[in-house]
């Protein structure tokens, strides 16, 4: 299973992806079972991961940083 796949919440390269798979399952409504569209939900699931990751290293640096806040104690005030 993949995630939301709602355009807003990707880039636009995985977003052109997405509507090739989309386009591929009305394409195909029965052949999609058999292995049909397999290449693109490949690739998109690629790319989906790479964005995963993206945004976990982020999320992963600003944790750093918010640890390293705490670590200085609040700023003082005159």
């Amino acid at each position: 299973m993949h995630p939301d796949l709602s355009a807003h919440l990707h880039t636009d390269e995985c977003n052109e992806l997405i509507t090739q798979l989309k386009q591929c399952h009305k394409e195909h409504n029965v052949l999609k079972f058999f292995g049909t569209c397999n290449d693109v939900d490949r690739l998109m699931r690629d790319c989906l991961k790479k964005e995963y990751q993206v945004k976990r290293e982020r999320s992963k640096a600003h944790a750093a940083e918010m640890r390293q806040r705490l670590k200085e104690g609040p700023k003082v005030q005159p």
